[in-house]
């Protein structure tokens, strides 16, 4: 679990150089936004290339984008970072996505760390419910707003929730004054409404 949640801090907070380059139309935008189903359909060949045994861990969108308030406002964002392993291995490889598309991708088998169990990975095919929708039963539950700073707009994270055994989509905003950090969970096969741990 420690593994875990070092991995989603890390994923959360990446840090890179590249310039964001605005669209020069609203539908342009558009179009380099993706629902996190489209981030992991995306990836997915690249994982299966580097191994043919590669299953998804997590799915994460990076926090990269100028500040506005509708950032993620559609369930969609431009930049991600996906994360797959093989099961019962310590091999790990994450495909970071930026406007839209693969930028790049590498191994982060990490020697004499422990292997990724069976049971921490999620079948993408379990996945019935996306990004767009599970945002619009977040908000309508009146308590969860797009952030200004840190975290902007809405942030959107997919990982297995162990002790349940469902996907576990995570839709991650701010309360209305900006002052703490506000999470909807949803088990992304039946879309149910899960509370975060």
């Amino acid at each position: 679990m420690k593994k875990l949640a070092f991995v989603v801090i890390l994923l959360f907070v990446t840090v890179s150089s590249i310039e964001i380059v605005s669209a020069s139309s609203v539908q342009a935008d558009e179009q380099q936004e993706l629902s996190i189903v489209e981030a992991i359909e995306l990836a997915n060949p690249a994982a299966l290339k580097w191994d043919k045994s590669a299953q998804l861990l997590m799915a994460i969108n990076i926090d990269l984008d100028k500040p506005w308030t509708s950032i993620g406002s559609n369930g969609k964002r431009k930049n991600w970072n996906i994360l797959f392993g093989v099961p019962d291995t310590n091999k790990s490889y994450v495909v970071t996505i930026h406007e839209g598309k693969i930028d790049h991708s590498d191994d982060y088998t990490v020697d004499g760390t422990s292997p990724y169990p069976k049971k921490e990975f999620i079948q993408i095919n379990d996945i019935k419910y996306d990004s767009p929708e599970m945002l619009k039963k977040a908000r309508s539950m009146g308590y969860i707003y797009p952030g200004k700073d840190w975290g902007k707009g809405y942030n959107f994270m997919l990982s297995k929730d162990t002790e349940r055994d469902i996907p576990l989509l995570i839709v991650i905003g701010w309360n209305n004054d900006q002052t703490k950090m506000e999470a909807a969970g949803f088990n992304a096969s039946t879309g149910e409404y899960i509370q975060p741990k």
